[in-house]
């Protein structure tokens, strides 16, 4: 009886080499037929795998590709299918923009490509996304994009402002309600094959129900630039000018330039390393005095890695070093910062983004008329945001935003809750 069980075993072992091996051979030979623009043998391969292995995500992909380079209406929907079986690769929604592109659908190609560019925002798949959508861009003559928001927020500790802009050190501990708009246009002045150039200008304004004197008011007008050196390389720089109003009246300008270079590992893997020098110039007023205080330069290096997670959606995690230099130097500090954030699909159309960061700030000097220590803040960061998509320009975006900073001084140490909800388009 043993004999029969080893046989048995033996038996059943050998038929399941022996099938990997035909499912490894059928793919191997679709590839090389793809690669050789031979599109018959190849559908004859990939669908012999598939007959081995009915599930297998590559041999579906591949299957995809090649009948929509033949031209083939089936194309699509394998691609689709390979889009449910993993969310996270940027393959299936590059071949799927592909795929429109051919179809001259463009407003459905753009979608995937940027869809691409969003699952993989450095390496050879954004870099074919972007040549493409420069593309249609061509095509459409179309070289300006605009995205606009519209919201309200709830805040628990005012002050509001834009993301990154610095604001006053006094810390209000009153809350309030605001309406919130965003406008951002952006135009292609430079679109070539391996360069592109882009100017933008953005407006965000903030309107308080009861605290008019915190109401934001922000105005950027930047240029980028991305020049890919090759499909694993990206050389990418940004400079950036500012000007804030608080109140309706000046609070502060900053100048900013950040160069980049971003390595692509593949499969949506890349790192990205920068460094950004800014100025800024802080105005006094009779609500901020000592403002001007705060003038002075900002220096960082930080490094930035993506990580696709298959199905359950993508990554990044990161470092910074910074050091802020001021006129007074009790406003001076040397900073790190790291943080993770995670996106995840949960059903179509919907995107669920996590972000945590933990910000040490060491300050160099002492404002004898606070404290006879010099400040030390550990701040706390959480966001959840839900976007849901609700037609192809229209998306609703359900946010919450918690900061705790741990500060030795008391006037410095608070908690702060961000609620909000915004209607977004882009044209």
């Amino acid at each position: 009886m043993k004999y029969y069980w080893a046989l048995f075993f033996v038996v059943v072992l050998s038929v399941s080499a022996a099938a990997e091996t035909a499912y490894d051979r059928y793919v191997s030979a679709g590839r090389s037929s793809l690669d050789q623009k031979d599109y018959s043998a190849a559908e004859e391969s990939f669908r012999a795998a598939l007959k081995e292995k009915p599930d297998d995500y590559d041999a579906t992909l591949y299957l995809g590709i090649t009948l929509s380079r033949k031209g083939v209406k089936e194309g699509e929907s394998v691609l689709k299918k390979a889009l449910l079986m993993d969310p996270a690769d940027p393959r299936p929604n590059l071949q799927l923009g592909v795929y429109y592109l051919n179809k001259r659908v463009y407003p459905e190609a753009k979608d995937y490509f940027e869809n691409t560019i969003e699952l993989a925002p450095a390496g050879e798949y954004s870099a074919e996304a972007r040549n493409y959508l420069q593309s249609i861009g061509k095509r459409e003559s179309r070289p300006w994009r605009l995205d606009a928001a519209l919201g309200i927020q709830y805040d628990s500790n005012v002050i509001l402002g834009a993301d990154n802009v610095p604001l006053p050190g006094g810390i209000s501990r009153k809350s309030d309600w605001s309406a919130l708009a965003y406008f951002k246009g952006q135009y292609d002045v430079i679109s070539a094959r391996k360069f592109k150039g882009t100017l933008s200008y953005s407006l965000y304004q903030s309107l308080h129900a009861k605290l008019s004197d915190f109401n934001i008011t922000t105005q950027a007008a930047g240029f980028d630039a991305v020049y890919e050196l090759s499909s694993r390389f990206s050389l990418k720089g940004n400079y950036t000018f500012e000007y804030v109003h608080v109140g309706g009246k000046g609070y502060d300008y900053a100048h900013t330039v950040t160069p980049a270079i971003v390595a692509n590992e593949g499969r949506g893997f890349a790192t990205a390393v920068y460094y950004s020098y800014g100025k800024s110039h802080f105005m006094d007023d009779e609500m901020f005095l000592g403002n001007s205080d705060r003038t002075g330069s900002h220096n960082l290096i930080g490094i930035t890695q993506y990580l696709p997670l298959g199905g359950a959606g993508e990554a990044r995690v990161g470092y910074a070093h910074d050091r802020d230099s001021t006129r007074k130097d009790f406003w001076a500090y040397r900073g790190n910062k790291g943080f993770a954030d995670l996106a995840i699909r949960p059903i179509e159309g919907l995107v669920a983004d996590l972000y945590g960061e933990y910000y040490d700030k060491n300050y160099i000097g002492i404002n004898s008329s606070i404290s006879g220590n010099a400040r030390h803040d550990r701040v706390y960061t959480y966001s959840l945001t839900l976007t849901k998509k609700l037609s192809d320009r229209f998306s609703i975006v359900l946010g919450q935003l918690f900061v705790r900073n741990k500060s030795n001084i008391d006037v410095f140490d608070y908690k702060r809750a961000i609620t909000s909800v915004f209607l977004t388009a882009r044209f």
